[in-house]
């Protein structure tokens, strides 16, 4: 009995957790091809944000705030844009120092003004070269 009741809390637990993460957050290029990460050196991708995220539309203040970078390491927003139901936050990912890797997720927070309406995760990796 203590097995099967350790049993059932263990996937109640599993399948909340699973129901309350954040939703996948791609980024995309100007084809439309979805990835999983940013690359450094690229001008050229899109963080895709749900518009029911960010209140169901698109604030004309919006900007972004991001952490957990590399020192050195920038995700700079260069234009925003809509597609469906999905803002396409247009970035910039750049960094001073190419002699050593990037492998780090970037934490966004996508803001209305000062304001946060939410805040996305995606993988930045960058090969080192030089």
């Amino acid at each position: 009995m203590k097995k099967m009741l350790i049993a059932a809390v263990t996937a109640l637990t599993l399948a909340t957790t699973s129901a309350l993460a954040a939703p996948q957050t791609y980024a995309m290029d100007e084809t439309g091809q979805e990835y999983s990460a940013l690359l450094t050196e690229s001008s050229w991708m899109a963080v895709e944000v749900p518009l029911s995220a960010l209140g169901g539309t698109l604030p004309s203040n919006l900007n972004i705030a991001v952490s957990g970078l590399p020192a050195g390491t920038t995700v700079t927003l260069d234009s925003v844009d809509t597609y469906a139901q999905t803002a396409l936050l247009y970035v910039t990912v750049a960094r001073s120092d190419t002699s050593s890797n990037v492998n780090a997720v970037a934490d966004i927070a996508v803001k209305s003004g000062s304001t946060v309406l939410t805040t996305v995760s995606i993988p930045v990796y960058g090969a080192a070269y030089n």
